[in-house]
Formats: structure tokens, sequence, C-alpha cells
């Protein structure tokens, strides 16, 4: 019997730290990502302060934690792309599909972004997210091993969220544009 309620709670534990997470996620995505303080999420989430920091120790943890759970979308995402298609079309699903997932999830990765500098852990999470999303490239594009080593790191740049980033905000494009750069980059490289 005690182990139902051990189990039971837990369960709520998960739950809780899913609904905090959910609810930072749902900030970010709001655009509000200077609002985003352990405050703010609790007063969205309608619990206490305290409650966060049964979950997540601090800032850093909560950013690790969102970084789990944009790697597990991202995942989802790139699962759903058919490997087996011509090389033109998994171009265009690769672009379209980091187009999404960039537009989606923009101000979490910028608030990424902004705190890296400040952990170490953070850091080290990102340069292994960036693997873990060149590994993805790579299981649908295999083309692009087999070029030299500055022609990779083209192709992925022209593929990264930085480069959406300055297409988006610095040059003013819409999601066709930018989808239209991606595929022309990565095409122009990979023949």
């Amino acid at each position: 019997m005690n182990k139902l309620k051990k189990d039971g709670r837990k369960l709520r534990s998960e739950s809780t730290a899913d609904h905090i997470l959910n609810t930072a996620i749902k900030i970010a995505r709001k655009g509000n990502i200077d609002k985003m303080s352990f405050n703010s999420i609790a007063r969205e989430a309608n619990i206490g302060t305290r409650t966060i920091f049964r979950h997540f120790k601090d800032q850093e943890s909560l950013q690790e934690s969102l970084d789990h759970k944009l790697g597990e979308e991202f995942n989802i995402s790139f699962s759903s792309i058919n490997k087996l298609d011509d090389l033109e079309s998994r171009i265009e699903n690769v672009s379209s599909t980091l187009i999404k997932l960039y537009l989606k999830n923009q101000n979490i990765i910028r608030w990424n972004l902004r705190n890296i500098w400040r952990d170490k852990n953070l850091r080290k999470n990102m340069f292994s997210w960036n693997q873990i999303l060149r590994n993805f490239v790579y299981s649908i594009l295999p083309e692009i091993q087999e070029k030299n080593k500055s022609e990779r790191e083209i192709i992925f740049e022209c593929m990264s969220f930085m480069f959406f980033l300055r297409l988006k905000v610095v040059q003013g494009l819409n999601e066709k544009q930018i989808k239209e750069i991606f595929i022309l980059n990565t095409t122009k490289y990979l023949n």
C-alpha cells in the first residue's frame, strides 16, 4: 500500500514539473522571455514559487529541462521525415521542419543563448544539442557527410538558428523566403 502512495506522489510530482515546464514554454512562446522568472512562471502556473524550487533548484536546471523538452520535440519532428524520398524532397522537408521548429521555439532558444555564458552546464548542453541536431540532419541527408569539412560547416551554418534569426529579424524575411534560402544554399553545396 505504501508503494501506491509513493507512486501517486511521484506521478503528481512529474505532473507538476511538466506543468511548470509547459508554463515556461507558454510564456516564452508569447515572446515574454525578459519576464521569464520563477515568480512569473509561478503566477502563470497558479502555484507557489517554492513549488518550482522543489522541482528545479535554479534557473539553470529549468533551462536544462527546457532544452531536453525541445530535444524531444525536434526528435518527433525529424522522425516524420521520410528518409527514402529523393534528395530534393528531403532538403525541402529538413528546411521546412527546421524553420517551423525555429519559429515556434525562437524565444526559448534566444533565452538559452542569452544565458549560455552564465552557466557551464548550459553551454555543455548547447554543444551537445547542436551535435544531436547535426546527427538528425545527417540521418536525413547523409550526402552531407561526403563533403569536406568546410562544405559541411557551410551547409550547417545555412541551416542554423543564428542564420534563421538573421534572415527573419535583421533582413525581415518571411517563412517562405527563409525556406527558399535554406533550400537554395543546401542544394548548392550538396551538388
